[in-house]
């Protein structure tokens, strides 16, 4: 597959359109709960981003060996801030994908597969999905260049988090077309369930 097509930023842009906007003040009043019924598109800071990553990932961890996870924190060597949670995830999820950019060493965890996403598309996208048997939830965002944000402005994302079962299918799904060796193609939601 050819890598510099960016399918993600195509699935992405035809998608965003159809979610309500909210703000990451919409956030302080959420819980996990109140996230389950929710679909919205929102431009979080790296706050916002990681506490709706948090909610996700915490319902992986409270349904052990059910849910596939797949996150990309666009660099691997952001992932050593979340090692300790990561190593949690990874004893409890069915499958961990961790996908970015190789400018750092991933610590070996288990059931975790490494993908590179050096020099693609994808290292301008933040997701998390979690899919499996009655939990589905995906969060999409595109980081907002340097170039449009306003000077000293922190880094920013523009996105989508919902908890419709099709949409994380349709995230794996494209996944596992990008890197078909590493990512297997996903069980169909009428099949999982």
């Amino acid at each position: 597959m050819n890598h510099n097509r960016d399918i993600l930023g195509s699935f992405f842009n035809r998608l965003l359109p159809i979610f309500p906007p909210r703000t990451e003040a919409f956030l302080k009043n959420l819980t996990g709960e109140g996230l389950k019924s929710l679909n919205f598109r929102y431009i979080f800071t790296v706050d916002g981003m990681t506490t709706i990553s948090h909610i996700i990932e915490d319902v992986v961890t409270n349904n052990p060996a059910l849910t596939d996870l797949h996150v990309s924190f666009q660099y691997y060597s952001r992932f050593a801030n979340q090692q300790e949670r990561y190593t949690k995830i990874a004893n409890n999820a069915k499958g961990l994908w961790v996908y970015g950019a190789d400018d750092a060493p991933l610590p070996p965890l288990p059931r975790m597969v490494a993908i590179d996403t050096t020099n693609t598309p994808l290292e301008h996208y933040w997701f998390v999905i979690a899919y499996g048997p009655g939990i589905s939830a995906a969060l999409l965002a595109e980081e907002i260049t340097p170039e449009n944000r306003l000077p000293g402005e922190p880094r920013m994302y523009e996105g989508f988090y919902t908890f419709e079962t099709d949409t994380a299918y349709q995230l794996i799904m494209l996944m596992h077309q990008m890197f078909p060796e590493q990512v297997p193609q996903p069980i169909a939601p009428e099949k999982i369930e």
